[in-house]
């Protein structure tokens, strides 16, 4: 089996719905089959062949997805880049892989533009432009090609090669495999209970792996699922009201945005029946605010990581609440455990670096075989994250392992003082980091947000710090900031912010 076998099974049981839309733009399950066929024939006519690595580098759209769809048919590995990445970033990432093609949106050739000309990789663009030359994306279509001579593509194959984000070093090309993502499809249907009658709003930007990998989950379950090409929270709120969408899935920044604007009287937002968090820990501020943004449904959050494919864990809808501290139990297929530094099981409560496996667990970094066996050491999947297990199994994340501040000897955790500060009313959010001193090697530091209309002191917060944590975890400088630096999954960059202290 391999991915492309859902979207097989989708178009032959609701050839007529929606599957995908973004904008005006839109493919039915039987048409988004139709032309992912013709796109994959015509990359095998190319010389696209079995095993190339194939790159995209696009904000989310309809083409996107077929692109997505007829590389797993051909079973060449797709490459999905970060829009936001340099031209030098993004050209160390290629010259670390034999790619055979570029998808690129036109107005993001300027990324690329030093590959033009060469004979490979071939250039592929999409949308209108008199500048570049390129492969126009649907002269693609107007080819005449045979389209039954289809390379046998199975479970073992790679699917797509996800460079992890960086935030802590060079960034790596994660390889999943078809039979990574089929059980990561598996882990999300039962986790959220996912069926055809669902329309998804899925705002997050393609090349991040949970939007990524929920594209070949909504195929499964023969869920219609809404694109944004670029996230606007009150465009969001419409996009609900007028397809009457019942879920949503996002980072919770987006909440945290849409929380801003809302406003009941302008928005009918109850079809809502599940809301999904997932790719940074929700401090527990917003957690409690959801309910006025979606008041008829039930919440979920998810903790993942590109080398989980990603889902990990998932809090569900009944817990939600009542273990609103942690990020729920193990996905279906997931084994997780706390383990010390000498990899040994830990208690509960006892705080560990957070491992797992599972057959949704990647094949390992692209041509780093060091850093695969590092990471896969014992035939455990090392995370990097710092949690803990309570008494009812849930996990409880403490932060990253390299975001650990040591301060005169002794460890902090940025998530335990990062919780406390969240529930000042006047912080929209903040972030924790350990900042370098002569004295003690490290000193508790605070980079906050504050709310609109709201003031507050580096004093005030660290009395309030003080009502509720040990001294020594208290900070001892605070910096505010009209926003907190992120890249573009959502995540905080801990890295630039300890450049300000």
């Amino acid at each position: 089996m391999n991915l492309f076998h859902f979207l097989d099974l989708a178009a032959a049981r609701y050839p007529e719905k929606p599957a995908v839309i973004c904008g005006e733009d839109q493919r039915t399950f039987r048409d988004l089959k139709i032309r992912a066929v013709q796109l994959g024939a015509a990359l095998l006519q190319m010389g696209i062949k079995k095993g190339s690595s194939v790159a995209i580098l696009s904000t989310n759209s309809v083409a996107y997805v077929e692109i997505l769809c007829a590389l797993t048919k051909i079973g060449a590995p797709g490459v999905p880049l970060n829009v936001r990445l340099t031209q030098s970033e993004i050209s160390w990432i290629l010259a670390r892989m034999d790619i055979q093609a570029v998808f690129c949106e036109t107005n993001l050739l300027d990324s690329i533009n030093y590959l033009l000309g060469l004979p490979q990789p071939h250039i592929i663009t999409l949308g209108s432009s008199d500048e570049y030359e390129g492969i126009p994306y649907e002269e693609l279509f107007c080819r005449s090609i045979a389209a039954d001579n289809f390379p046998i593509v199975s479970e073992r194959d790679p699917s797509f090669i996800i460079f992890t984000a960086g935030t802590t070093g060079e960034p790596k090309g994660v390889v999943l495999t078809h039979g990574n993502h089929i059980w990561n499809t598996l882990n999300y249907t039962a986790a959220l209970a996912m069926t055809p009658a669902d329309i998804e709003l899925a705002p997050t930007p393609l090349f991040h792996s949970s939007t990524l990998g929920r594209v070949f989950t909504y195929l499964f379950n023969g869920t219609t699922f809404i694109l944004c090409k670029k996230f606007d929270p009150a465009e969001s709120l419409s996009i609900i009201q007028r397809h009457r969408v019942t879920a949503i899935t996002q980072v919770p920044t987006m909440y945290q945005m849409m929380l801003d604007v809302f406003d009941d009287k302008m928005w009918d937002t109850r079809s809502v029946r599940r809301a999904v968090s997932g790719a940074s820990c929700m401090p527990v501020n917003i957690k409690e605010r959801l309910p006025l943004l979606f008041p008829g449904a039930g919440f979920y959050d998810i903790y993942g990581i590109t080398e989980g494919g990603p889902g990990i864990t998932v809090l569900t809808a009944k817990d939600f609440f009542p273990a609103r501290d942690s990020v729920g139990k193990p996905m279906l297929s997931v084994e997780v455990k706390i383990a010390d530094c000498a990899d040994q099981p830990c208690d509960p409560g006892q705080v560990g670096e957070i491992l797992c496996r599972g057959p949704n667990i990647m094949q390992g970094y692209i041509n780093d075989s060091v850093a695969t066996s590092h990471a896969l050491r014992g035939g455990w999947l090392h995370t990097g994250d710092i949690g803990w297990f309570d008494d009812e199994g849930f996990l409880h994340i403490s932060g990253r392992k390299k975001d650990i501040i040591i301060s005169g000897g002794i460890n902090i955790y940025p998530r335990e003082v990062e919780a406390v500060l969240n529930r000042h009313p006047a912080i929209k959010e903040c972030a924790v980091i350990g900042a370098a001193d002569a004295l003690w090697g490290e000193k508790v530091s605070a980079a906050v947000v504050l709310k609109e209309n709201h003031s507050c002191t580096q004093q005030e917060l660290i009395g309030f710090c003080k009502q509720h944590l040990a001294t020594f975890k208290c900070p001892r400088s605070v910096i505010f900031l009209q926003d907190l630096p992120r890249n573009a999954a959502g995540k905080i960059m801990k890295a630039e912010i300890k450049k300000l202290f």
